[in-house]
């Protein structure tokens, strides 16, 4: 092919439209090198998602105004749903690894069984949040070495840890619930389970958790070597990642969500049962 005949390249509008751009002197963009288009892009799935949501709420304030412009129902929804972000949100870890865990509800059960015990003994709550967070961390390393280094099937061994500690629960207690109606006059339930201008302020520290999760999935080490090892175990070996270590880690940060999750359901209702943490499986 002669020169003269090879197509232009390096105008993609081609020809004379291409020799006008030059003489006008405006550069050629791709429509996504907008930044507003490039979010929409990015962010698609998210924000059609968002958009489902509008539309559903928007049906549902028409069909009933009484109904869903009451504040009492968005802070009752504020209230209740940073217990199941904690307990969520940390899954995605574990699925992305590869994994499953089924032992959070019944972990987050004992955590927050922990958390009362203290409470009602007397000691600060501080104090049972921290045994709360460290029951909930050794809960999940039992349960990440045991399908880690014993070779368990992940489905197994969580289903029967979750089954063996609700067991536990049930059989010490009795099937009796613990009430820790002190936590009403601690500084601890005004700092993580009180309100702010009526607001739920459980919303703000689960937006927070939230956050941090986000930022350790996208822009942490981690949570690349979690996508890594989910993706391909045997090149992320190659690549010197401690494959074991990262799928333990994902249990143990599965252990504290749920912990978190228990501790603030115990704060919302001033009592511990049985039974807490079972309508999440």
């Amino acid at each position: 092919m002669s020169k003269a005949m090879e197509p232009d390249l390096q105008t993609p509008l081609g020809g004379a439209s291409g020799q006008a751009a030059k003489e006008s002197g405006k550069e050629w963009n791709h429509p996504s090198d907008h930044w507003l288009r490039g979010f929409v892009l990015d962010n698609r799935a998210a924000l059609g998602t968002l958009a489902v949501f509008i539309v559903m709420m928007a049906v549902f304030i028409i069909a009933n105004p009484t109904v869903f412009t009451t504040w009492y129902l968005y802070s009752s929804v504020l209230t209740t749903l940073p217990v199941a972000l904690f307990v969520v949100v940390p899954l995605v870890f574990v699925v992305t690894c590869g994994e499953i865990d089924l032992s959070f509800p019944a972990t987050m059960g004992f955590a927050s069984w922990v958390f009362a015990l203290v409470v009602q003994a007397g000691y600060d709550p501080f104090l049972g949040i921290a045994a709360a967070l460290v029951t909930g961390t050794l809960l999940g390393f039992l349960v990440g070495s045991l399908v880690v280094y014993g070779g368990l099937s992940s489905l197994i061994a969580t289903l029967g840890m979750n089954f063996l500690l609700r067991g536990l629960i049930q059989i010490i207690n009795e099937g009796k619930s613990t009430a820790v109606t002190s936590l009403a006059d601690s500084s601890a339930y005004a700092i993580f389970s009180s309100q702010i201008w009526g607001i739920p302020v459980q919303i703000f520290w689960a937006i927070a958790f939230v956050v941090f999760s986000a930022l350790l999935y996208n822009r942490h080490r981690f949570g690349a070597q979690v996508k890594v090892v989910g993706d391909n175990p045997d090149s992320a070996k190659q690549m010197g990642i401690d494959v074991k270590r990262v799928r333990v880690k994902v249990f143990v940060f599965t252990g504290i969500g749920a912990a978190i999750a228990g501790t603030f359901s115990v704060m919302i209702n001033f009592t511990w049962w049985p039974t807490a943490g079972d309508g999440y499986l």
